[in-house]
């Protein structure tokens, strides 16, 4: 049977056992009108469906390029940068919200509402029309699609394609320009973001001087961090916190921005101790948030993680999204900064992506690899840091010390994220 027809039937099989699921449980079908669900409608929880679904998206993503052919694949994957541009006017225009929900509006209302000409405006819209973002239901009348909706809807998800399409493209744009004048640098201030917005400065500290773009990254980040496979849910319930529970531990959440994971943590978990660092302004924004009924457990506490540990004798160091940031020149010296405060026995935990590793068949889920690899090339871009897998891992901590003894790393099934772990063995 040719691999387009057994396509077809991976297809049809599992819409059919979609359909019947939504029909069953009084579901909305998916759609692109504005008013349909920005999410889609069946938990994470619900395997049988998720597993359906991934099968569907698959598919019709390989149907997809062996249907358009190699060539014109090629072709048209190097044009792709220009969906960019079109979210990227959206988001500078505030064009999202300049559109009612309800009704339309014109061409000529957001040109004169945003300084830009007609032609400009429509064009740009147009672009973004064959994307499923807006539509134009009559020649010259701009409504809202499900897609463009959630720019109007999420403010999050607005920041978030607001510094994809501005600051984290030109960082792109310059990445090759970085590795060309310094190979193999580890250094953030010669990386492709550095080169395309702040010569010379790191990417954090360059923003930390702009209160705007600060808090429009800060959105963003918290949209991606609470989205599908990166919920705090995966490393609250995947990994056995029961173990420092039962012992009434402590746990130091390092980078752990206002706490929110620990908060997660401490509801249940209710003998365990944290300590939260981050820098100051992020910890005070954590007093204030931090949920009365969990402060006498939840310390929060000033430090910069390339400076010795302060907080002795834990139980667990714990790293989340922050690993990634580091090149290994940097990653090595922030687990070195540890080796002072660390017992026995004393565990590093990391939830963090872990590269997959390449087996025979390529990659089994293009979507997730998809995901994971961008990420990778976004650390590249940004800092000149990197995703790692488990020979990765295993050298950081090989490098940092050799007491350190890493144990590998988990990843429930749905989660994007593997929480990796490390034990010193003095």
């Amino acid at each position: 049977m040719a691999r387009t027809v057994e396509l077809s039937n991976i297809i049809s099989e599992n819409t059919n056992k979609i359909d019947a699921h939504f029909k069953a449980n009084d579901l909305p079908t998916p759609s692109f009108d504005v008013d349909s669900p920005l999410d889609f409608p069946v938990p994470i929880t619900n395997v049988e469906i998720q597993t359906a679904r991934r099968a569907v998206v698959l598919a019709t993503q390989e149907l997809h390029d062996l249907l358009v052919g190699p060539r014109e694949h090629v072709r048209w994957l190097s044009w792709s940068y220009w969906d960019n541009l079109s979210i990227q006017a959206i988001t500078t225009f505030n064009l999202a919200n300049l559109v009612p929900l309800s009704g339309t509006t014109t061409y000529t209302a957001l040109a004169t509402a945003t300084s830009q000409s007609t032609t400009n405006i429509k064009r740009l819209i147009r672009h973004a029309i064959t994307a499923r973002l807006f539509r134009e239901p009559s020649p010259g009348l701009v409504a809202h699609s499900a897609a463009s909706s959630v720019l109007a809807r999420d403010p999050q998800m607005a920041a978030w394609a607001s510094v994809c399409s501005g600051q984290f493209f030109g960082a792109a744009a310059r990445a090759i320009d970085s590795m060309v004048a310094t190979p193999s640098s580890e250094e953030p201030s010669e990386a492709g973001y550095a080169l395309a917005h702040c010569p010379g400065v790191p990417m954090f500290q360059s923003i930390g001087k702009d209160p705007v773009l600060a808090k429009r990254f800060g959105a963003a980040m918290g949209s991606l961090t609470g989205g599908e496979g990166y919920e705090v849910s995966w490393v609250v319930d995947g990994y056995d916190w029961e173990a420092v529970n039962k012992k009434g531990g402590l746990v130091v959440d390092i980078g752990g921005s206002t706490g929110f994971v620990c908060a997660e943590l401490a509801k249940k978990f209710p003998n365990i101790r944290f300590v939260v660092q981050d820098m100051q302004k992020t910890i005070d924004m954590g007093i204030a948030q931090c949920p009365p009924e969990l402060k006498e457990r939840i310390e929060f506490q000033a430090h910069d993680f390339y400076t010795e540990q302060p907080v002795k004798d834990a139980d667990i160091y714990f790293f989340r999204w922050i690993c990634h940031n580091q090149s290994d020149k940097y990653g090595v010296k922030m687990m070195r900064q540890l080796i002072p405060a660390l017992k026995p026995g004393a565990k590093i935990v990391i939830h963090d992506n872990c590269l997959p590793v390449v087996g025979e068949d390529g990659y089994p889920d293009l979507w997730d690899e998809k995901i994971t690899r961008s990420m990778d090339l976004t650390m590249l871009a940004l800092l000149n840091a990197k995703e790692r897998d488990d020979a990765d891992w295993t050298q950081l901590f090989a490098d940092a010390d050799p007491r350190f003894k890493y144990l590998g790393h988990t990843q429930p099934e749905g989660s994007r994220m593997g929480i990796m772990e490390a034990v010193w063995m003095p």
